[in-house]
């Protein structure tokens, strides 16, 4: 329906800003330091696995300590289970340890100074690099206030998107009873004539009924769809009046597989009918045309101008906004609607971009 959907979700930021942030941690950081202060770089690649290895107490920290106590209001607790958590990463850190002496593609060298610390004794000092669990812990911090502000923003465009779609269904709604109203006019003037056609209108009546109660329900329906549709109510329409070059219709291209949003052109086909077509205006003719291409759909609607009293002008006024409401929902940017009023013609054209920019 929107732009919105072709964006990437809350869920996916969040797992690349979650990857980037370990990257730059376990990797980037050690990497630097390394580069620094070793001369092989196996012991700086060694580094980097020393710090991988402790990826679990850090992701304790971000994903299970940060949400049930910082971030869920409760700022003692972070304070009280500090200690805790500090105790934690020095295990991790001294399995971490173990776990690199044992390693034989390990440089020798690198393993005695690892050995040298003695993980398996506890000696009442620290082993971890204090400066780095400091990082560790404010990077954490800041990691999940990235996250808050995404989930913020995701629940905003949530709402935003919640809110435009009851607005495109008010719209769509106020759409649907003048499209019956009209047809059910234009039965009762032919069972009052006793015309034959009456049992054809009402079979075209249902099918018509049946795409707009269902199919036009989707978000999106095929063109091919939406042209049957348009042709079916069209019919209904010429029933109305003799002469059968009146109303014109003609499709330029091949709807193919295109999908557009039910019931879009409707409201201008309607305008010329109630506006116009209505009227008793000496040589008047509904000329209708829609073309078609990869990149955009083109709907053209010509009829003469028939007089206007205030409220014939009023009720045309809404039938216009509603559908440049719907169009602005449906297409921002990617919409153009020309309303052109030459002499006696009046004239609306409708171009509607099938494919976002990129």
């Amino acid at each position: 329906m929107f732009e919105a959907t072709k964006k990437w979700s809350y869920y996916k930021k969040i797992k690349l800003v979650e990857l980037l942030y370990l990257f730059i941690l376990l990797v980037i950081i050690p990497l630097s330091i390394g580069l620094q202060i070793f001369e092989r770089f196996s012991f700086t690649l060694s580094l980097i696995l020393v710090n991988v290895l402790q990826l679990p107490s850090i992701v304790f920290f971000y994903r299970w300590l940060l949400p049930r106590t910082l971030f869920n209001k409760r700022p003692w607790w972070f304070l009280a289970s500090l200690p805790f958590y500090l105790l934690l990463y020095e295990l991790n850190a001294r399995i971490a340890f173990l776990l690199m002496i044992n390693l034989p593609f390990i440089p020798e060298k690198y393993r005695s100074n690892l050995a040298s610390v003695e993980p398996w004794h506890w000696t009442g000092s620290l082993i971890q690099n204090m400066g780095y669990t400091l990082l560790i812990l404010l990077s954490s911090i800041g990691l999940l206030f990235i996250r808050e502000l995404f989930k913020r923003q995701h629940i905003v465009d949530q709402l935003q998107s919640d809110k435009l779609r009851l607005e495109l269904d008010q719209l769509k709604s106020q759409i649907q009873p003048h499209f019956f109203f009209n047809t059910l006019n234009n039965l009762y003037a032919l069972s009052l004539q006793g015309s034959p056609k009456t049992s054809v209108s009402i079979a075209n009546l249902s099918g018509i009924m049946r795409y707009v109660l269902y199919e036009a329900r989707e978000e999106k329906v095929l063109l091919a769809k939406e042209i049957a549709f348009l042709h079916s109510y069209l019919e209904l329409e010429r029933i109305r009046h003799n002469d059968d070059t009146v109303l014109q219709f003609c499709v330029q291209g091949n709807p193919g597989g295109t999908l557009i949003e039910p019931l879009l052109f409707l409201p201008l086909i309607e305008n010329c009918f109630k506006h116009s077509l209505h009227h008793k205006i000496p040589g008047n003719q509904v000329q209708l045309l829609m073309t078609i291409d990869e990149e955009e759909i083109t709907f053209q609607t010509s009829n003469l101008k028939a007089p206007k009293t205030e409220v014939a002008a009023k009720e045309s006024g809404i039938g216009l906004y509603n559908v440049r409401k719907r169009l602005e929902l449906l297409y921002p940017e990617r919409h153009q609607l020309l309303v052109t009023e030459e002499d006696s013609q009046f004239i609306v054209t409708l171009s509607v971009q099938l494919n976002p920019p990129r």
